[in-house]
């Protein structure tokens, strides 16, 4: 698996594990301590989600950054008479 595969996969893992939490929470079983952290939780999957979002911007950044000439960033300046 390539990096973005992985991360795609984890996020994909967590979504599900958010969703399952999210219905938990809705059936209204837990006392205020355990949908505080069911809400606590919600958020760290969110939080978690976005760092995999910016991630992969990045690999994606990255990969077209070396997929380009290194001379395409280079200004060529001429001669000064």
């Amino acid at each position: 698996m390539t990096e973005k595969e992985t991360l795609l996969y984890l996020s994909g893992q967590i979504k599900e594990r958010r969703n399952e939490l999210i219905e938990d929470m809705a059936r209204g079983t837990a006392d205020l301590a355990g949908y505080q952290h069911g809400c606590g939780q919600v958020r760290g999957f969110d939080h978690v989600q976005m760092f995999i979002v910016d991630m992969i911007a990045n690999l994606t950044k990255d990969n077209e950054d070396f997929e380009s000439s290194p001379t395409d960033s280079v200004v060529k300046i001429g001669d000064k008479k």
